[in-house]
C-alpha cells in the first residue's frame, strides 16, 4: 500500500511536518511511504491568471500555467493520502485552498481515501469544514477520519 501525506505548511520543519512523520513512524514498514510538500509546487489561485473561462468551456486553462495538476498526478498514485495542515487565521493556509477551490477535483481525487491531520490551537473545526466540503462534495474522496492535534502553545513564565 502506498500512502502520500501532503504537508502543507510553509514551514517544512514545522509542527504539521513533525505531526506528520510522527504518523508515519508509527505505519507498519510494509507501507510504501513519501511526504511531499505543497509550497514545492507553484498553485495559482482561482480566478488569478484567467477570467472564469471554465464556467464556459469545462477544462481549467490555469492548469497548464502551473503546477496543480503534476501535484494531483502525484496523490493520484497513492492508495491513501493524508493531509496535513496548519491553521493561518483560523482555517487552511491560502495556498491550499487555491489546490482545492479550482474545479475538476473528482479527475484526480475521486474514491480516493484521505485522513486529515489538522495542527492548530484555534481555527482547527473551520479548517475541518473547508477541507471535508471540498474533498466529499467537490472531489468526492472517502475521509477516513480526522484529527485535530494542538500546535504552538506558550509555557508558562517563558515568551
Amino acid at each position: 500500500m502506498k500512502l502520500i501525506a501532503l504537508c502543507c505548511s510553509s514551514r517544512k520543519e514545522g509542527n504539521t511536518s513533525k505531526a506528520i512523520s510522527l504518523l508515519l513512524e508509527k505505519l507498519s514498514t510494509n507501507w510504501q511511504k513519501e511526504i511531499i510538500h505543497l509550497y514545492d509546487f507553484d498553485i495559482k489561485a482561482c480566478g488569478e491568471l484567467c477570467s472564469a473561462e471554465c464556467l464556459r468551456e469545462n477544462a481549467c486553462k490555469v492548469d497548464a500555467l502551473d503546477e496543480r495538476v503534476k501535484l494531483f498526478e502525484v496523490l493520484k498514485s497513492a492508495d491513501v493520502i493524508v493531509i496535513g495542515t496548519p491553521t493561518y487565521n483560523m482555517d487552511v493556509p491560502s495556498k491550499l485552498k487555491a489546490l482545492l477551490e479550482r474545479d475538476f477535483l473528482e479527475n484526480y481525487l475521486k474514491n480516493k481515501v484521505v485522513a486529515l491531520l489538522i495542527v492548530s490551537n484555534l481555527g482547527g473545526v473551520k479548517a475541518l469544514c473547508t477541507l471535508t466540503s471540498s474533498l466529499i462534495l467537490d472531489a468526492q474522496a472517502i475521509i477516513a477520519g480526522a484529527v485535530i492535534v494542538p500546535g504552538y502553545q506558550k509555557k508558562k513564565g517563558k515568551p
